[in-house]
């Protein structure tokens, strides 16, 4: 079934500058077809500016301008239909995303990771098949010059509509859009590729749900080089609103009204809305949160000062999220979102849809992803509650203990309901008598992990869990392991647990 866009012939940036230069002219019943519901008319699609960040506000003609001048460049040097290019970034900066729409322009498949050691770039590049890489100037002093990369000059272009013609644009929803590499936390990392249309029914499945549009300004808050950070991207090309670029430290809010966020950003931006150090009146209407079980206390602080949090279940290979629903009460993760399908055998979700991943890439060959009579095998463990998915965790996260099945999530679930607990994660430790016992690691959003608290988690574990699930000890996870990107991970949890040698397990 053909997605309901504009974009068939065009890329997404081309439509919205030609929108823009047309906007004289338009009138109020002309429409950008996104979907069938929540069409902006044109002239809301291109009244104001396509991208703020620290260097200046950009309208749509403005930033094709620069994007025409990348893609001459990268056409010069070569690079065209189905090469690959690898973009190295250590944030969302304004050059990385002209360098990504350039090469869509292109045809050029883009693969955008973070800063890593440079053996382990050197890996990627190998694994990806690729000559070229870019590094966006915040991570070219990092490197000492083993990786090849090509220079490139923002300069803007004599942009004309023309250069988005046929004859000059290389753009199809049948692209590739991004390889985007797994986390590797079962096995080496892989380049899941998605195509263009795939990111697009993303966008639309969860606009339906989550109300934006054209007027709407979404922040960038999670880096490119995830599929939660990239899905913001389309979100911001499907329906022509502003995309915010987050830069430096700190949330720069201002007149934003829609995000993702994991949940200790938006902790963070609570803080600074509470300590009044937010500049300028709040306008964030809507929170899209993921990468760990959402805190009640966290959304019900949110919902005080009018924003409306959400919650989901996504993967990278579905193209971000595929179930969402408003925070509440309920341990689960919402309905299925338009453009994707779930079905449970045996407690196993698999998935499918417009959003699922066209395989996986491997220096130049595009393997397709192992199915299962049409479906994708998540590796993830739910249940249906009300026509809502309740994700019972990870079949990798199962351990057995005294003979009992026992699932970090469920523990971790009850653990965060305590108002002091930021982040909850169980590593089981061996143990002589049951096999394995959960350890809790936490972070806390307020008071310290001490006695008085501990015995306030024995007991709220107690009142949900049965005996032989409750946390043996508490400890705080360490710093080094919470700067290491957007979600924590759990091998690295486990290894540095395990380095302890505490003589009591």
């Amino acid at each position: 079934m053909p997605l309901n866009t504009p974009f068939s012939h065009q890329s997404p940036l081309c439509y919205w500058s030609e929108c823009s230069d047309n906007k004289a002219t338009a009138t109020s019943t002309s429409t950008a077809t996104l979907t069938s519901t929540s069409r902006p008319t044109l002239t809301t699609a291109v009244n104001g500016c396509a991208l703020e960040c620290n260097d200046g506000r950009y309208s749509w003609s403005e930033l094709t301008s620069y994007v025409t001048s990348v893609r001459q460049q990268l056409s010069a040097m070569g690079l065209g239909d189905n090469d690959v290019l690898m973009l190295v970034t250590a944030h969302s900066s304004l050059q990385s995303i002209i360098v990504y729409l350039a090469a869509l322009e292109a045809g050029i498949v883009v693969s955008i990771v973070p800063l890593l050691p440079e053996s382990e770039l050197v890996k990627r590049q190998a694994l990806l098949g690729c000559s070229h890489c870019y590094l966006c100037p915040s991570v070219e002093p990092e490197l000492t010059g083993s990786i090849d990369t090509i220079y490139l000059e923002f300069t803007t272009s004599d942009y004309s509509s023309e250069d988005c013609s046929s004859s000059h644009s290389h753009f199809s929803v049948s692209n590739i859009a991004s390889l985007i590499f797994t986390s590797g936390s079962t096995g080496d990392p892989k380049a899941v590729a998605h195509s263009v249309t795939n990111h697009l029914a993303s966008a639309i499945g969860l606009q339906q749900q989550f109300s934006f549009d054209a007027s709407s300004t979404w922040l960038l808050s999670l880096p490119l080089f995830h599929v939660s950070g990239l899905a913001i991207v389309w979100r911001w090309l499907l329906c022509g609103c502003c995309l915010r670029l987050k830069q430096g430290k700190g949330l720069n809010l201002q007149g934003v009204s829609h995000t993702s966020m994991v949940p200790t950003q938006l902790q963070h931006a609570l803080q600074q809305i509470e300590e009044g150090t937010l500049q300028t009146p709040l306008t964030l209407q809507r929170v899209l949160l993921g990468g760990a079980i959402i805190p009640h206390p966290l959304a019900n602080a949110a919902r005080k000062y009018g924003i409306d949090t959400w919650a989901g279940y996504g993967l990278t290979e579905m193209a971000s999220t595929v179930t969402a629903k408003r925070v509440d009460e309920a341990d689960s993760a919402g309905q299925v979102l338009a453009k994707r399908a779930i079905k449970i055998d045996n407690q196993t979700i698999l998935v499918a849809g417009e959003t699922l991943a066209v395989g996986y890439w491997q220096k130049g060959i595009l393997s397709p992803l192992a199915m299962h009579d049409g479906w994708f095998d998540t590796k993830d463990l739910g249940r249906w509650q009300n026509d809502e998915l309740v994700i019972m965790g990870r079949a990798d996260n199962l351990f057995i203990s005294g003979g009992e099945n026992i699932h970090c999530e469920e523990i971790e679930r009850v653990l965060i309901k305590h108002s002091s607990i930021m982040q909850a994660f169980i590593v089981p430790v061996v143990d002589p008598t049951f096999g394995h016992r959960p350890v809790a690691l936490l972070t806390l959003s307020q008071g310290a992990l001490n006695g008085e608290l501990k015995r306030e988690l024995n007991e709220l574990c107690l009142s949900h869990l049965q005996k032989f699930k409750c946390p043996i000890d508490y400890l705080p996870i360490p710093s080094t392991l919470l700067n290491q990107g957007i979600k924590v991970s759990r091998a690295k949890l486990k290894n540095w647990l395990s380095e302890q040698h505490i003589e009591r397990f």
